[in-house]
Formats: structure tokens, C-alpha cells, sequence
């Protein structure tokens, strides 16, 4: 009774599985080793400095589409930025004229951590989905290519070469049929699938849960890729390379003032993506984001905290330079405070 309690009660689940603590939790040895760089800096906010093209050096309430309009064409996949009270007719021609048709992922273009991120299939669901927030939204092809990663990079500003410290393999959440259990109960099966069993009464009929899934079926419940939707996260980190650098060098390199940050992107293979070749950006975030390989259910704990510890320090020899050597300020605490005002009103009136 006790073993299945801690197997389906969402409480037992996240204390069990260190890949779902909370924030703090995960965090807790950094936040000493932030105040002794934050003294060194002498500026609670040194970080801001290592991407002086990116607001907050992309912490907090950075633009998506201002990023993504710094990579190559190349590398990323058509990008609309729709703007609020924009009618679904003119939508629907926005997507006619850059070729773009249904499915779509349809993102905020202020939003962390997969908010209000969604793959659409059709104009009924765009038209519900922009009409539930009046903000900016953008629109991008959905991505066929089944292999999605976060890759780490960064490079220092006096050096032409950079390094990935981070590669995470994104495992979309997903239950294996057995011929005899129905689409519900093998949710009901998976710890990481009960945690999102709101969510999966919202995205499946009634019917659908009572299917009985064939044996040895894949059924893939979630297309996002975010650990908050039930993505595995699995560390990669044995494909870094020079190769793979290399190709990341290049990329940077069209990315004016840009040094420190994660790439989501999905590609054909780890082999084609190690040539440059079909590569296509989401979106890249900046020092506001983490090596999400630490989230790995396998990883040990203390090199969860020895990695966090490391990027730390890397963020604070990038952001000290730039403002030393570039003359780029930090973030004022006046400027956070007025940062964080507009995101949390922001963040208040979203649906």
C-alpha cells in the first residue's frame, strides 16, 4: 500500500525524484557561491553583462523573436511574431505568405520554462489559443525531426573559439502499450506521467483514454519538450566534441555580443548535427538558462551541484570582462525591480 502510494501521489513522486525538487532545493549550494562572486563583482546582477545584445543578458523578460532574429537563416525555422489584436484572418495570411502551414507551435514571446507553449493543429485551436491572452505570440512550422537537445555554450570575448559544457537529450513523455491496459491506466503506470495527468485530461477525449493501446505500442502523450510537461532530460554530454563546438563556434559567430547561453534546438541525428547540417533553432536563452542535463533522473547530486557551481563561475568571468573590458554595465537594481514589476503583471493576467 505504502510501495504505490509513493508511486502515484504527485507529493511522494517530486520528493523521491530529485529531478523534481524545488528550485531552492536544487539551487542550494549556489546561493552562497552567488553572494562571494556578487561581492567580487561588487554588483548583485554581474551576470547581466555577458550578453550585452540581450536584455538582462537574458534573465528575465527577454524578446524571443530579438534573438532569434540574430541567427542565421540557416539554422532556424520561419519565425512570425504576431502582435496583440491581431485577427485570426490576418494570421491565417501571414502563414500563407511565408508558406507555412498547420501544424504549428505557437509560443509567447515573453515566457520561460514552456509557458503557454502549444503545438496546433488547425484554425480552431490557433483561434482559441491566441484569443485567451492579448499578448505577443510567435509562430513557428512544427519541427519534424525527431531528436530535440539543449545544448550549453559559451565563449569568452577576447577568444574566437568557445566550448559546450551542456548536452541533454530530450526523451518526449510517452507509454508502451501491453495488448490488455487502456491509454489511462498506463498513464496511471508512470510516475512522471501521473504528474501531468491534469494536463492529459485536457489534451485527450474520453474515448481515447479508455483505448486499449496495442502491445508494445508507442504512444507519445506530449510534443513539447519541457521538463515541466513530462520531458525526460537525459545528460548527453559524452557527444562533445571539437566537431560539435566547431559548429556552435559558427553559429555564435553571426550573434553580435552574445557569449553565454542554450541552444533548444531539434535535428536530424547527433551525426548531422556535429556537420552543421539540419539544425533548426527554437529558440536560444541566455544566462537565465540552465545545463539541462542535471535534470537527468540518474545524475548524482553532487555533480548536479558541481556543474551549477561551474557555470556560475563561467558567467562570472564572462560578465566581469565585458563590463571591464567592453565598458557594458550591469543591471542596476532600480532596472531589476522594474523588470520584475512588468514580468509579474505580465505573468498575472496570462490565462
Amino acid at each position: 500500500m505504502l510501495k504505490k502510494l509513493i508511486r502515484t501521489n504527485p507529493f511522494f513522486i517530486k520528493l523521491f525524484n530529485k529531478e523534481f525538487w524545488p528550485m531552492w532545493a536544487t539551487y542550494l549550494p549556489v546561493y552562497p557561491y552567488y553572494l562571494y562572486l556578487a561581492a567580487r563583482a561588487r554588483s548583485l546582477f554581474f551576470f547581466t553583462a555577458a550578453n550585452p545584445s540581450i536584455e538582462t543578458g537574458g534573465m528575465l523578460g527577454e524578446s524571443k523573436i530579438a534573438i532569434l532574429n540574430m541567427i542565421a537563416d540557416e539554422y532556424k525555422p520561419i519565425s512570425l511574431l504576431v502582435k496583440p489584436k491581431t485577427s485570426l484572418e490576418q494570421i491565417l495570411e501571414m502563414m500563407q505568405q511565408q508558406k507555412i502551414s498547420f501544424p504549428i507551435v505557437v509560443k509567447p514571446n515573453i515566457g520561460e520554462r514552456g509557458l503557454l507553449v502549444e503545438k496546433v493543429d488547425n484554425k480552431k485551436s490557433l483561434a482559441k489559443h491566441i484569443n485567451e491572452n492579448d499578448i505577443e505570440y510567435i509562430i513557428q512550422p512544427f519541427i519534424a525531426y525527431r531528436e530535440e537537445y539543449a545544448i550549453m555554450y559559451y565563449r569568452f570575448p577576447n577568444e574566437q573559439e568557445g566550448k559546450i559544457t551542456s548536452i541533454c537529450k530530450k526523451k518526449f513523455l510517452s507509454v508502451l502499450g501491453d495488448g490488455k491496459s487502456t491509454l489511462k491506466q498506463l498513464i496511471w503506470q508512470q510516475p512522471r506521467a501521473i504528474l501531468q495527468w491534469k494536463k492529459l485530461q485536457q489534451d485527450f477525449t474520453a474515448n481515447e483514454l479508455n483505448e486499449v493501446i496495442p502491445n508494445e505500442e508507442e504512444r507519445e502523450l506530449v510534443v513539447i519538450g519541457n521538463h515541466g510537461r513530462g520531458t525526460t532530460f537525459l545528460n548527453d554530454n559524452h557527444h562533445i566534441d571539437k566537431s560539435l563546438e566547431l559548429v556552435f563556434d559558427k553559429i555564435t559567430d553571426d550573434m553580435t555580443d552574445v557569449y553565454f547561453g542554450r541552444y533548444d534546438l531539434k535535428c536530424l541525428s547527433m551525426a548531422e548535427m556535429k556537420k552543421g547540417n539540419h539544425i533548426q533553432i527554437m529558440e536560444f536563452n541566455g544566462v537565465g538558462a540552465e545545463p539541462a542535463h542535471i535534470y537527468d533522473p540518474n545524475y548524482p547530486l553532487w555533480k548536479i551541484w558541481r556543474d551549477l557551481l561551474r557555470q556560475w563561475s563561467i558567467m562570472f568571468q564572462i560578465g566581469t570582462y565585458v563590463h571591464k573590458h567592453h565598458n557594458v554595465p550591469y543591471m542596476s537594481i532600480s532596472e531589476k525591480k522594474a523588470y520584475w514589476k512588468n514580468l509579474k503583471a505580465y505573468k498575472a493576467g496570462l490565462k
